[in-house]
């Protein structure tokens, strides 16, 4: 699990406010985790400091993102949420059972955000290098590869051609991504 960036003493500020009024509170963070529309601090500048206000938020909004990355069960939710009372613990567990889909999605919407480019397609043909006019025996296998890639302003075919290495190179970094994509869609 990672180091999260929020304190016990964030956490418990939630109990500042009635119990009752926190789902509100916890639905808003969550739209804004979601980029729709964020809690406002005039709206709670009574209950709490600015810098509370931001201790808060930060701390909440972490804490659901980091529950849903890591798949959290209840029981581990629990654990970070020891300091509080137990009205308020059961009130951030259900709303983050009712929202974490939409946390899933925009999370994964997020990261899906860093390219816009997509791989939609490729071709690929084997050759031998037979010589040069360099060299009179090369006898040198090459990979042409050609990716469709679909970007936001059309689509676009990149060619290459790639030895034994360069490719062994080009397997292992899209191995790699493939990986990295299944771990955030689990």
């Amino acid at each position: 699990m990672d180091d999260p960036i929020y304190s016990n003493e964030s956490i418990e500020l939630l109990m500042k406010y009635e119990s009752n009024n926190c789902p509100q509170l916890l639905h808003k963070l969550v739209d804004g985790i979601c980029h729709r529309t964020k809690p406002k601090y005039d709206d709670y500048s009574k209950v709490w400091s600015l810098q509370e206000w931001w201790s808060l938020a930060d701390a909440y909004t972490e804490l659901y993102r980091q529950a849903v990355k890591h798949c959290w069960s209840k029981d581990q939710l629990l654990s970070e949420l020891s300091g509080i009372r137990e009205e308020y613990q059961s009130v951030v567990c259900d709303v983050l059972t009712s929202r974490e889909k939409d946390i899933r999605n925009q999370l994964l919407l997020d990261s899906h955000a860093i390219s816009h480019a997509t791989m939609t397609d490729f071709d690929w043909k084997l050759k031998l290098v037979m010589g040069s006019d360099k060299l009179s025996t090369v006898h040198e296998p090459l990979l042409s590869v050609d990716l469709d890639v679909q970007m936001t302003d059309g689509r676009k075919t990149v060619s290459m051609e790639l030895n034994r290495e360069q490719l062994s190179g080009l397997i292992s970094s899209l191995e790699a991504a493939n990986k990295a994509l299944l771990q955030l869609k689990s």
